[in-house]
Parts: structure tokens; sequence; C-alpha cells
């Protein structure tokens, strides 16, 4: 705190305007520079206004690329669930007619081995009877 020297009525009128000339200077120097940081928040805070709002469209925009991810996984999800379902089905299909086509293979395979034994057995009775017809010739005398 400032003290004064004291003169014959009071103090010295030179040293206390000199002293308000100083307390005027640093008054007007500190408003000018409340008034600058005054200025220098409101810009900081019109940026951080500005760093919400950025954030908050930041922040939809992935949540929207989220759901976005979300909705394609699950649909890849379903259509692999059909593709295999699919080949499920292509392939019960295709062993059902391999299936049916070794059972009618094995079927034809079981007539033919009938009709051999069949055959065979007409060509026995038929070189039997053949054998039969060259005893029956052997009893007659061809000479007489």
């Amino acid at each position: 705190m400032k003290r004064f020297n004291v003169v014959n009525e009071g103090y010295n009128i030179e040293e206390v305007n000199r002293f308000i000339d100083i307390v005027i200077k640093r008054l007007e120097k500190l408003n000018n520079e409340n008034a600058m940081l005054q200025a220098k928040i409101s810009s900081l805070e019109d940026k951080l206004k500005e760093e919400k709002v950025s954030e908050i469209k930041v922040t939809e925009a992935i949540m929207a690329a989220r759901e976005t991810s979300d909705r394609i996984k699950s649909l890849a999800r379903e259509e692999a669930n059909m593709i295999v379902e699919a080949a499920r089905n292509n392939a019960n299909a295709i062993v059902h007619e391999a299936l049916l086509n070794a059972e009618k293979t094995e079927h034809e395979a079981m007539l033919l081995k009938k009709n051999i034994t069949v055959y065979k057995n007409r060509v026995k009775n038929i070189i039997k009877s053949q054998l039969e017809i060259a005893d029956d010739l052997d009893k007659y005398d061809l000479d007489k």
C-alpha cells in the first residue's frame, strides 16, 4: 500500500496525482487485458461448442457405422445359413439319387446273375439232351 508524505494541510497533491495516474494506467491496462481475455474466453467457448458439435456428429457417424456393420453381419449370417441349407438340401438330393442308382444297379446285377444262372441251366440242359441223343444214337446199329 502506498504511503503519501504529509504536508501542511494534508497529503502532497502532486504525489497523489502521480499515484492516481499510475493507478489509472494500471486499471486501463488491466481492463484491456481483461477485455482481451474475455474475447479469448468467448472464442475458446465458441471453439469448444464447435468441437462438441463435431464430437456429437462423429459419435453419430460411429453409431451409424456400427448399426450398418451389424446389419451387414446379420445379412451375411443369414445368407451363409441359406447357402449352407441349400448345400445340405443339394447334398441330400445327390445322396438320395446315388442311393437310388445304386439300388437300381444292384437290382440289375441281381437280374443279370439270375439270367446267367437260367442261361447256364438251359445250356446244361441242351448239352445234356444232346448227350442223351448221342447216347441213343449208339444204341442203334448203323451198320445193318
